[in-house]
């Protein structure tokens, strides 16, 4: 019975000694991260790469049977795959069209049934961090 208590007390105190190394470690590293995702230099390097990226081609596949919540995927001239919010998704067929040109913050998706096309801000989130980053000088 006293064995029953003492090895108790021994994982007690074990648990509460790895608490104490674990969760400081824990807190530094979110707090690096934290850090680390609003500096100036990692904001301008993340926006800077959507800005320059560039793509283009014909939706061959809807996929439907992998819907992820907010977002679905869509297949790309039979090549790759581009998360598109569900509102989106809703209003594309196979056959319609999407690009994002270098320099842009904005995808156009060509829509055939539709006269209009949809414009879409892939940029926005870390456009608006960065400047406003900038303009805290």
């Amino acid at each position: 019975m006293e064995n029953k208590n003492e090895l108790r007390k021994q994982e007690k105190t074990i648990r509460k000694s790895l608490a104490f190394v674990f969760i400081p470690i824990f807190i530094v590293i979110v707090s690096i991260s934290l850090i680390q995702n609003n500096s100036e230099s990692y904001l301008e390097k993340e926006y800077k790469k959507i800005r320059n990226n560039s793509y283009s081609g014909k939706i061959t596949s809807l996929l439907p049977e992998k819907d992820n919540g907010r977002t679905r995927p869509i297949l790309i001239d039979n090549k790759w795959e581009k998360q598109v919010p569900f509102f989106i998704h809703e209003k594309l067929n196979v056959g319609d069209s999407l690009f994002k040109k270098t320099d842009s913050d904005f995808e156009f998706y060509i829509v055939k049934s539709q006269t209009d096309t949809i414009k879409r801000d892939v940029n926005k989130f870390y456009r608006k961090k960065y400047f406003d980053k900038l303009n805290e000088k």
